[in-house]
């Protein structure tokens, strides 16, 4: 129940919600939020508009036709209405408050909810409410659900049917899963317990991709030395028709592809080890603006492109440095990605920084022609870019990886947001040189980088090169040169 709970001897505060599909309208959750009121005066009741890795208002209170309060005699409370997210009530010191509403979960992908008769699949962010200033307190959440479906989720279960989380924060950051039939694979690195575990064919979930998550997830946490949780889910729900979307979180990521019907093997991999690193460098190494998160409002950030553009460049090379790829698979991935920004963007008016901004605008949608840059596609270029560089003038005994090692250890650890002055101090520090002009070229302004980029790839004996099928990444030689293989191997020193 809501209000004060003993733990130790000391009182804390502890929010409560009830999970409930409903039995006579189709696809719809019913919801109770009890909490109790700390200090006399206005109460907000927020929703959240936007979920962490995907930079854009959603406003999800769009699935919730009403919403009503009650007191613990069973009276009404008057709610007023406040923007579209958000409900007040003046309440009193110690008032204890239900809240009431439905929820429409029918948005299936990874950010959304789906509730019907076979599973019942819930990111909380979407769906529950909180207290506006008390985002940092104990919550429950009981489940409703079959006793004999099985439950994929990161979230402590306090007893049966009961799961907790230490802050509403920790509630909001995982995905629920329900089903009759899950998945279930586990195993250990040094402290850290992982999990791979779905809905969907078992034949998805062969030995081969079960391998190469261990590969994929052992690499990644020697190359950065310190893993931020002691826990973590690779969740999946394989649908029938064709679908691809991930969403990271601290404790776990989630996927949806399909259909099983074809080798989903590629697309797997390289997205479990995109939102892996993740876990890194977005839900421990933040930027400032998002430290912490305000759920509330759009929050801009200059800095997405290096957000999302390492991951999206490691993500893949981590392929290739674990063993998971050959070395010709890894360049053929790099070429797509490539592509995706020189023949769709290459032109394109805007900035890293701008359209890092614009995300809340238009990043994931269509754009006007000839306006954006991707932050995933042209960050990763900037992300190869400064690997390639200090790999040349340190003759590969720094790269990237002492970057990440430094934002980690100067930011993360720490639980320190960063601006994007830091990024460029952290990469120049790494680099022992100032790197002003190529900030400007490649992060600040909208030239072309062909020619740059083939300076950089000359190092490792690679050049792009146009053809009648499009651009090419071509060897300059036969045999892959040694700084090409040093690059490739992954080598921890």
């Amino acid at each position: 129940m809501a209000g004060f709970t003993r733990s130790d001897g000391i009182m804390k505060q502890v929010a409560f919600y009830q999970l409930t599909p409903s039995e006579t309208e189709e696809h719809f959750l019913n919801i109770v939020f009890r909490f109790q009121v700390v200090n006399s005066g206005n109460i907000k009741l927020q929703l959240p508009i936007w979920r962490p890795g995907r930079y854009q208002a959603q406003h999800f209170s769009k699935n919730i036709p009403q919403v009503r309060a009650f007191d613990e005699t069973g009276d009404e409370i008057k709610l007023n209405k406040k923007g579209t997210s958000a409900w007040e009530f003046q309440g009193k010191e110690g008032q204890n408050v239900e809240v009431r509403y439905a929820y429409y979960a029918q948005q299936a992908d990874a950010g959304g909810c789906v509730s019907n008769q076979e599973m019942l699949y819930v990111n909380f962010i979407t769906c529950l409410m909180f207290v506006s200033g008390q985002e940092e307190i104990p919550c429950e959440v009981k489940v409703d659900i079959p006793k004999d479906w099985k439950v994929s989720t990161s979230l402590k279960e306090k007893k049966s049917g009961l799961w907790s989380a230490a802050t509403y924060r920790e509630l909001v950051d995982s995905t629920f899963m329900a089903n009759e039939e899950i998945f279930q694979h586990h195993w250990e690195l040094g402290d850290v317990h992982f999990w791979a575990e779905g809905i969907g064919p078992s034949p998805v979930f062969q030995v081969k991709l079960l391998e190469a998550y261990r590969k994929i997830s052992a690499f990644q946490l020697e190359w950065m030395k310190h893993f931020p949780v002691s826990e973590y889910r690779f969740q999946h729900w394989i649908k029938e028709e064709a679908f691809y979307h991930g969403v990271e979180h601290r404790s776990s990521t989630m996927m949806v592809l399909g259909p099983p019907d074809r080798d989903l093997y590629d697309d797997l991999i390289g997205l479990a080890s995109h939102e892996l690193f993740h876990v890194w460098n977005i839900a421990t190494i933040r930027p400032k603006e998002l430290w912490p998160y305000q759920y509330a409002e759009e929050v801009y950030f200059p800095t997405a492109w290096f957000v999302e553009g390492v991951t999206t460049y490691l993500g893949d090379w981590f392929l290739v440095a674990s063993g998971v790829y050959q070395k010709e698979e890894y360049l053929a991935s790099l070429l797509g990605n490539l592509k995706l920004h020189f023949e769709r963007d290459g032109a394109s008016k805007q900035s890293l920084i701008e359209s890092s901004i614009d995300l809340w605008l238009d990043g994931y949608g269509k754009a006007i022609p000839g306006k954006r840059v991707s932050i995933y596609y042209k960050g990763a270029i900037v992300a190869l870019a400064m690997d390639l560089m200090i790999r040349k003038k340190f003759e590969h005994r720094k790269s990237i990886r002492d970057v990440m090692v430094l934002m980690n250890d100067r930011f993360g650890i720490k639980q320190q947001g960063y601006a994007l002055a830091d990024v460029y101090q952290v990469v120049e520090e790494v680099y022992e040189a100032s790197l002003t002009n190529f900030w400007h070229l490649w992060v600040e302004g909208n030239d072309p980088l062909e020619g740059p980029l083939n300076e950089l790839l000359d190092f490792v004996g690679l050049k792009l090169e146009s053809s009648d099928q499009g651009l090419l990444l071509n060897q300059l030689s036969e045999d892959f040169n040694l700084d090409c293989q040093h690059w490739l191997q992954g080598l921890i020193k």
